[in-house]
């Protein structure tokens, strides 16, 4: 439309809308922003689907603060609509597949497999509803993942995505119109190395997890990098459970001293041959009953030095809370990354809790945390 003209080209123009919630929209959004690098002339623009349906799925207009989208900011006339949606089922995405319906006419989505609610939304403005080629539908293939730590999902969703950028990347570059009217930085070489990468990107992955694309153990001499960081992962859980386990610790420790009269240092002096029962009232045994008070209050401090020693690690490390900071200066992949985190240790006790926190290294990290 825009190369005949059908359709003029303004600011406000939007050509390709991206919509999704939560890390769906994370995604996406890296896929816009590498979208609109490659073809600065193109109008693209990731919407959450929660502020699309404030500003035109109501008579009355929710306005969305702190973003520049308004009802005259996204001027949309038949665009590209491009709903990501791993569960095809999510209440504002599927609004918005009916939605835009109003708008454009080419509405694709994004989901983990062909028959979902979003899918079947799609299907019924078409002709044939099991004609898998007019679907509209991009498929990740690895099935309905109804865990709330969204991993596999986010992954299989951003592969998909750099598929499509790929695919539309190829069909611009193809054109010397599309090239011109997109006005194209992307080369062809360009979209070697990404393809490369992605095709090496397995590989690596390979080596990550210890298992082959097929689901066959790597060869022993492949498995150092899962080694390492299966390593690193319990050190990393020592440092977390070390305060549970200290607790329990002084738990066993009341609990047994209490039950049978004789704490730690009155008890040695017992078994020495010092008798409380003989002469009750001498000095040395309110000073052993002092010292064994002092220990009942560092106990969990004195059972971490412990648990240290025993396990080989820091000893000058302090005894605080613990908090992962995630850095990267791709912006979905710092969100994804907390958001796995901190839901896998959502139901945790806080005292084998972690917080996270994540930002952009090169940006508002240090600012922010």
């Amino acid at each position: 439309a825009l190369v005949d003209g059908t359709i003029d080209s303004h600011k406000n123009s939007v050509d390709i809308l991206v919509i999704g919630c939560e890390v769906s929209l994370w995604a996406a959004e890296q896929f816009v922003s590498d979208l609109q690098k490659c073809f600065p002339k193109l109008g693209v623009k990731a919407v959450s689907s929660n502020k699309l349906l404030g500003l035109f799925g109501q008579e009355l207009v929710m306005p969305s603060i702190g973003f520049p989208f308004t009802q005259k900011t996204l001027d949309m006339k038949d665009p590209i609509v491009i709903i990501v949606s791993h569960s095809g089922g999510t209440f504002a995405p599927l609004a918005c597949s009916n939605l835009m319906q109003s708008f454009s006419s080419s509405i694709f989505a994004v989901t983990s497999e062909w028959d979902t609610q979003v899918g079947k939304q799609l299907r019924s403005m078409y002709g044939d509803k099991n004609d898998l080629l007019t679907s509209r539908i991009f498929s990740t293939e690895v099935g309905v993942r109804p865990a709330e730590p969204c991993s596999v999902s986010v992954v299989a969703t951003h592969q998909l995505l750099t598929n499509i950028f790929e695919h539309i990347c190829m069909q611009i570059i193809s054109n010397p119109h599309f090239r011109s009217i997109t006005g194209s930085i992307i080369t062809e070489r360009d979209l070697q190395t990404l393809e490369r990468c992605n095709v090496e990107n397995i590989k690596s992955l390979e080596r990550i997890v210890g298992v082959d694309r097929k689901g066959n153990e790597v060869h022993q001499l492949l498995k150092q990098t899962e080694e390492e960081l299966r390593a690193a992962g319990d050190i990393w859980s020592e440092h977390i459970l070390e305060n549970a386990k200290a607790y329990i610790m002084s738990f066993v420790y009341i609990i047994v001293t209490v039950t049978i009269g004789y704490p730690l240092i009155s008890g040695i002096a017992y078994a020495a041959g010092l008798r409380g029962d003989k002469n009750p009232g001498d000095r040395i045994f309110y000073l052993l009953r002092f010292l064994d008070a002092l220990l009942y209050f560092w106990l969990p401090q004195i059972n971490i030095f412990i648990l240290r020693l025993f396990q080989g690690r820091n000893l000058r490390h302090r005894m605080v809370g613990r908090t992962v900071v995630i850095g990267d200066p791709c912006p979905w992949v710092a969100q994804s990354a907390e958001a796995f985190l901190s839901k896998i240790f959502a139901c945790s006790y806080s005292i084998a809790g972690l917080n996270v926190l994540s930002g952009n290294p090169a940006d508002h990290l240090v600012h922010r945390h």
